[in-house]
């Protein structure tokens, strides 16, 4: 899914990178050169998870680095090895999960682990209603609650809402993407799901909840429901995106593992060039936001403060 034009040009069209692609072979590497107060760089792939890199491929992105030995890169990859390329820094970060079934009834009964199929259990005896969306409104809803959960949980601000409606516009209105949401019995939104489907795969791309309403066990009962539908529609992979390796992403990287997925290392390479970019800008704005955050402020207004600097953090 990142590896695509369309992931590309979303990106283009939120922050103003420029999307460009490398094809030796027949093999494309979709990247975005982004020209900014830090510098001139290019990045392997843009707000996304992974570049899935085999043994087949991985001489094209050797030959990418040396054809561009000059310009600052940064590569983010999932990978069964640890890839080796001259003059180029590489180190793990984290992780990438997927899960893989050949039905609904086989993932649930055999794949997953005996506490999560409790806590669905528990869900569906706590009438939690689930929705299958995928128009604007119900978007914006989706991601006031994520804007929330960043700011609230992880001290974080969001992405920008106008990278969410380049998704409905490029994925939703293309039927390659919506939402499942989960409701309270008096149905309220407590928690939803954003999925994107590329080809043969699903992509876990979003999820968002309210704390105070994780006593229903929403995101399990989710879950269920989202290799419910997949199953439905022919989809027999789920990729759940990105996990880091620190101690914060423990609860996280239990769920998902808890879920059935299958873990694979995901590496950052760096040639000697982006090491050498001045980052003192995102020591600034990191400030900047540790104060916003202390403030009492309107999702409108950390919405402008991400339009502006979002674009950083690349």
């Amino acid at each position: 899914m990142f590896n695509t034009k369309t992931w590309s040009k979303i990106t283009e069209k939120t922050y103003g990178y420029k999307s460009r692609n490398f094809c030796k072979d027949n093999y494309k590497i979709y990247y975005s050169h982004v020209i900014n107060d830090i510098g001139e760089y290019f990045i392997v792939p843009s707000f996304g998870d992974f570049l899935s890199i085999d043994e087949s491929n991985i001489d094209h992105l050797d030959i990418f680095f040396n054809e561009n030995i000059n310009k600052p890169i940064k590569v983010k990859i999932c990978s069964t090895f640890k890839p080796e390329i001259e003059n180029i820094d590489v180190k793990e970060s984290g992780y990438i999960h997927q899960i893989e079934f050949d039905s609904y009834d086989q993932w649930r009964n055999n794949i997953i682990k005996f506490k999560f199929r409790n806590k669905i259990k528990q869900s569906e005896k706590n009438a939690i209603q689930v929705k299958y969306l995928n128009d604007k409104e119900s978007l914006y809803d989706f991601y006031k609650m994520h804007a929330l959960l960043r700011i609230n949980k992880f001290n974080e601000i969001p992405q920008p809402w106008s990278f969410f409606e380049c998704i409905y516009d490029d994925y939703f209105k293309q039927n390659k993407g919506s939402l499942i949401n989960a409701y309270d019995p008096n149905g309220k939104l407590i928690a939803g799901i954003l999925l994107i489907i590329e080809g043969e795969i699903a992509y876990y791309k979003f999820n968002a909840s309210y704390l105070e309403a994780l006593k229903y066990r929403p995101n399990n009962y989710l879950m269920d429901r989202l290799i419910y539908q997949c199953d439905q529609i022919g989809v027999k992979k789920l990729n759940l995106g990105f996990t880091g390796a620190s101690n914060s992403y423990d609860g996280l990287r239990k769920y998902k593992l808890h879920a059935g997925a299958k873990e694979y290392p995901r590496y950052i390479l760096q040639n000697r060039a982006f090491s050498n970019l001045n980052n003192k800008l995102i020591i600034k704005i990191n400030q900047m936001i540790s104060k916003l955050l202390t403030d009492s402020i309107s999702l409108e207004e950390v919405d402008n403060f991400s339009r502006k600097y979002y674009k950083y953090f690349i």
